[in-house]
């Protein structure tokens, strides 16, 4: 209801951060019988990729959001399997598809009509469109990352300076063309848009208690400074594409991913739709891992207890410990996956962080 609302009011050049219009908008041709005004603090750039539902009726535009949120997960599961498990069996792809249907970020975002899957599924697509050496285009498919930056930001910076390091400036100029488009469409829509961006930044006064790590800290009263935790990790992203020939683009995007979820500024649980890509490598792995069951049936068990606590918790800061769990999977079973690696990963591994540790002394 906000997302369409506030496009609804873009396309026909008003302020789509306007409460007041929101709540009229929401009232008349949303027949919203909530007490409360749903606002959409995203960056503008989401208007311009949800413009075509603005123009149909509220209660068609929700079906057809729904079905076009359906195909992006199914998709990018698609592609994640062409990514991590392209020498994996029919039945583990098929497994972890039928896993990404079930996740429940995904259940929850579906059911809420979420945005996360257009990021999700951008993200996804620049790592193919990488891996093709379609440059330009896995640039500009970045403009996506820009509806939800705070989810996205290690591995954007991560993919921005792989293609520095390697000179694909194709990459950097398809991003720069999709964010002039989107600049073009906005402004000849609503010329008043940069006005209209003072009343989003309320949204950084507000000590929003998510889904985070710094979100927990910060609901239970200890200080508001641990929102900015991912700081902390802002110079990683240039270590891993300074040594891209020990962690791989796919390693270091899920890598990235697995990190910021719980460490951004905030985050909802339904945008954990994005740890799907950590998950995707994890899955790889286990599939070789000779623990391997006693991992899933650990997955099975967080599974359960997160379809209870969504049944029954409306608190979105105690959903901080999912991603939490997916650390400790994805580092058990890339552990045991190296243990058992042919050429020696674990060793080389092992030798780079020992060299740096002795480097740093």
């Amino acid at each position: 209801m906000g997302y369409w609302s506030a496009t609804h009011l873009f396309s026909n050049g008003e302020n789509p951060y306007s409460l007041d219009l929101m709540t009229a908008v929401q009232r008349l041709e949303a027949h919203s019988t909530l007490e409360v005004t749903i606002m959409s603090w995203n960056p503008p750039t989401l208007f311009v990729f949800l413009l075509p539902l603005a123009w149909i009726p509220f209660t068609t535009a929700k079906f057809v959001w729904l079905f076009i949120n359906m195909t992006l997960v199914l998709t990018a599961g698609l592609m994640l399997t062409n990514i991590y498990m392209q020498a994996e069996s029919p039945r583990l792809r098929l497994a972890f598809l039928v896993f990404v249907i079930g996740f429940p970020a995904v259940l929850a975002g579906l059911y809420m009509g979420q945005v996360t899957f257009l990021v999700f599924w951008g993200m996804v697509g620049c790592i193919v469109l990488v891996k093709k050496n379609q440059w330009f285009w896995a640039g500009a498919i970045l403009i996506l990352a820009t509806i939800k930056p705070h989810i996205t930001i290690l591995s954007v910076i991560y993919l921005l300076v792989y293609m520095a390091k390697h000179r694909r400036w194709q990459g950097w100029f398809g991003l720069a063309s999709a964010g002039v488009a989107c600049l073009i469409m906005l402004f000849l829509f609503r010329p008043g848009l940069l006005a209209d961006l003072q009343g989003e930044t309320v949204v950084a006064s507000v000590p929003w208690a998510t889904s985070t790590i710094g979100g927990l800290i910060s609901y239970l009263g200890f200080t508001d400074a641990a929102r900015y935790l991912i700081l902390l990790f802002l110079p990683l992203p240039f270590l891993l594409v300074k040594y891209s020939e020990t962690f791989n683009l796919e390693l270091s995007i899920a890598l990235l991913t697995l990190i910021t979820v719980p460490t951004t500024f905030f985050g909802w649980s339904y945008d954990q739709t994005i740890l799907l890509i950590p998950i995707a490598q994890a899955f790889a792995w286990l599939s070789r891992s000779r623990t391997r069951w006693w991992i899933i049936s650990a997955i099975v068990c967080a599974m359960i207890i997160n379809y209870y606590q969504r049944l029954v918790v409306i608190n979105e800061t105690y959903y901080v410990w999912i991603p939490m769990f997916w650390w400790i999977i994805f580092g058990v079973a890339w552990h045991s996956i190296l243990l058992m690696d042919n050429n020696h990963a674990y060793t080389k591994i092992r030798s780079f962080l020992s060299y740096r540790f002795r480097q740093k002394i």
